[in-house]
């Protein structure tokens, strides 16, 4: 991407809280990642049972494969994200997220970080479709502009309108990416079709969201 295409997209993504970036990956690409991905995500399943609160989701992939550390700290959408929310970022996890067919249960609305002043500058997470999504199988959601407020420390977050003319539904095809901050508000309902709903996704940290969050830890 050029520097013209960098300013653009965060002009899109101070006003809004995302951007959605069609066509991301290559097709060779997307099969590497979902090589990589399938059966790491498989494995871990079967081995760690429980995925915590929410079924089919694992934060560890880059503890288990180097592929995806690397990816973590080094892949072409590093200087992307660390553009839109502005200085040198922190890689926290590479995140498997599936939705079964069949699977009605979704995630309500929430954040992935608290606080514009406890985390100033906070983080984003870059999400990658491995399959269609589309409002029938748990696309993600989101509220516009919503990452300029501050929320309860709740899911779902209470008072969120589902259905207005400020809610995103981020349909997208395999190699598709979408970009949020770590600010904004958003959800997914279930998977009411026949077919998956799985995706990978990094999430950072900027320089002074993840100072402020050891400092906090340490105190």
């Amino acid at each position: 991407m050029t520097e013209f295409e960098f300013d653009t997209l965060k002009r899109d993504f101070d006003r809004d809280g995302f951007v959605v970036l069609p066509g991301y990956l290559t097709a060779a690409e997307v099969d590497l990642l979902r090589n990589r991905a399938i059966p790491l995500a498989q494995e871990l399943i079967k081995t760690e049972g429980d995925t915590g609160s929410y079924r089919n989701l694992l934060k560890s992939l880059h503890r288990h494969d180097d592929w995806f550390d690397k990816q973590l700290t080094d892949g072409r959408h590093v200087p992307l994200v660390s553009h839109l929310i502005g200085g040198d970022v922190h890689g926290v996890s590479a995140a498997w997220f599936d939705r079964p067919e069949g699977e009605i249960e979704g995630i309500g609305p929430h954040v992935d970080a608290l606080g514009r002043d406890e985390y100033p500058g906070a983080g984003a997470t870059i999400w990658f479709a491995l399959d269609p999504v589309d409002v029938r199988n748990g696309c993600l959601h989101y509220l516009r502009g919503s990452h300029k407020s501050v929320f309860p420390d709740v899911i779902p977050i209470p008072g969120i309108e589902t259905v207005s003319e400020d809610v995103f539904a981020a349909e997208l095809s395999p190699g598709d990416a979408v970009i949020h901050s770590a600010l904004t508000v958003h959800w997914s309902g279930g998977n009411s079709t026949e077919e998956p709903r799985r995706a990978v996704s990094y999430f950072y940290f900027n320089a002074s969201a993840y100072a402020a969050l050891h400092q906090r830890k340490e105190a």
